[in-house]
Parts: C-alpha cells; structure tokens; sequence
C-alpha cells in the first residue's frame, strides 16, 4: 500500500509541476546537442536522435497537465504510462547531454582529412597548398630547437643543417650522460594550439586538466588524463590512457606504440607532429667561406 501511495503521489507531482521541468530539461538539451553539433561541424547523429525522441515522449504529458479535461474519458493506466515514460525520457535526455559533453561518440569535423596531413607541411605550409589558420599560428610560434633549422615553404622535412665554423670542427649531437634525454618534440598543428612545441620528457602526461598534466589541450574531445608519452630503452613510447576517443598514430588506433620521427598523433581532434633529433649523429660543419665574422658558434647545451 505504502508503494502505491507513493507511486500514485509520484504522477500526481508529475502532472502538477514535473512535467515542466522536464520539457524544458528536454527541449533545451534537444537545441543544445543540435546546434552545437552543427556550429562545430560533429557528427553526433546518437545523441541528436536520444534526445529529440525524448522531447517527443514528453509532449504527450506536458499536453495533459495543461488540459486536464483531456485526460477525463483516458484509461488510467495509460496516463500513468504516458507518465513514466516521460520520466524515462526526461532521464535519457540528462545521460545523452551528459555523454555528448564528454565526447562520447562524437566525431570531430573533417577526421579523414585531418589524418592525412604531413605534421610538417602543416606546420610551415607548401606552395599551392593553403594551410590557412595552421600556417600563420606556426610562424608565429617561438624559435626552432637548436640545431634545427626552420622549414621555409620548399622545404618539407627538418634536419640538422650545415652551419659555418672554422675548418675542421664537428659538432656531434648525443646523450652527454646516461640519463640526459635525445632532442624530441610534439608539436601542434591544428587548432587554437598550432604551432606550440612541448619538448618530451622522460614522462610527458597530456590531456585536458592543467592541474595534471605537462601538455594541456583544453579541447571537449580531449580526456581529462588522454596519454602518456614516456621514454624506455632509448625510444619514446605513448600510451592510451583509457581516453574517451583513443590514440591514433598515423591513422591507426593504438594502446601502446613507439613514436618515430614525423609520426601524427591524433587526440580527439587534436593533431600533433613527431620532431625528432637522432641520437650520435655526426654533422660535418664544413664552412662555406673562411669569413671570421661567420666562425662564432654557441656551444651546444
């Protein structure tokens, strides 16, 4: 009895103030996930569909509360069903708002081609290939690393470059001691982060949160703790972190994958670029004049 009267107070709160509440919890989610969606360019055709069918749903309840002589020749069973499903509905609503917020079966715009991009042309742009936004953000972004020299437009890869010093000098790039770490970056090239270099560590945590992690991309597809980069055994190894979208490299999803030089890492929607310095490499520094003015060269910290 006690089950009853409390079921029987439910519909009735239902019908004299909930059903309010509830329309306006789906109506505004309903716009929320649609136009968002469509003003970012996602794909989240779940979502779009969960919480129009339970705008739907709720309509039928909110038409009842309003014009309650309807609900006079209505079986009684079947306004208490229209009321259950409309706080059915109200709650898949609330779960389809909430998982679209995350990230959750959201695909971000133009993936396909994003995927396709050379980490290195995006950086510096090519002729007849306009990379807009990325282009101007990577030639605003700080100096190269160095020893490496900055790509130009017919340039597409980066490599040490040959520098003046007087005759016979050599520069050799490698570890000074064993735990001091190969020249390495990640490098964004989309986004409001294009350009943005952030030089590996020996444990370089990414993701959303600032508070923990050494690369920070505020971005909604982006896991508040995504991957973790760390270097073992003399490479560099990224981990997926149980992100909500996963890690790609190159295309392809992975938990655990070595990064090599000019790998694209995909998060969320987030692009970034492998650049790498390789270790014990010798560069002949032969100079192109014998000018003394042309002979002072830093030494290499």
């Amino acid at each position: 009895m006690l089950a009853l009267a409390n079921f029987t107070d439910t519909i009735s709160a239902w019908y004299s103030w909930g059903v309010a509440i509830a329309f306006a919890i789906t109506f505004v989610t309903t716009l929320w996930i649609f136009f968002d969606s469509q003003s970012n360019g996602y794909r989240a055709s779940l979502w779009r569909w969960l919480s129009l069918l339970a705008a739907i749903i709720v309509i039928p309840s909110v038409i009842l509360s309003f014009s309650p002589q309807m609900a006079a020749g209505l079986p009684d069973a079947l306004i208490k069903n229209l009321a259950v499903l409309g706080i059915a509905a109200t709650a898949v609503a609330l779960f389809s708002l909430l998982l679209y917020g995350v990230g959750v079966g959201v695909t971000p715009p133009d993936a396909e081609k994003m995927m396709t991009v050379d980490p290195l042309t995006s950086l510096t742009g090519s002729d007849g290939e306009g990379s807009g936004g990325a282009r101007a953000s990577a030639d605003a972004a700080s100096t190269p690393p160095r020893g490496v020299q900055a790509t130009t437009t017919k340039e597409k890869s980066v490599t040490p470059q040959r520098v003046p010093v007087t005759s016979g000098d050599t520069i050799r790039i490698k570890n000074a001691y064993e735990n001091e770490l190969p020249l390495a970056w990640i490098v964004a090239l989309n986004g409001p982060y294009a350009g943005q270099e952030y030089r590996l560590q020996k444990i370089t945590d990414i993701g959303r949160e600032s508070d923990h992690n050494d690369v920070a991309l505020d971005d909604r597809t982006i896991s508040r703790q995504h991957a973790r980069i760390r270097y073992e055994k003399g490479a560099f190894v990224i981990y997926d972190l149980a992100s909500a979208n996963g890690v790609l490299i190159n295309g392809s999803q992975v938990q655990r994958r070595v990064l090599a030089h000019g790998d694209r890492i995909k998060l969320g929607q987030v692009m970034l670029g492998v650049l790498m310095v390789q270790e014990d490499m010798d560069i002949d520094l032969t100079p192109e004049n014998d000018s003394p003015a042309e002979t002072a060269v830093s030494p290499v910290e």
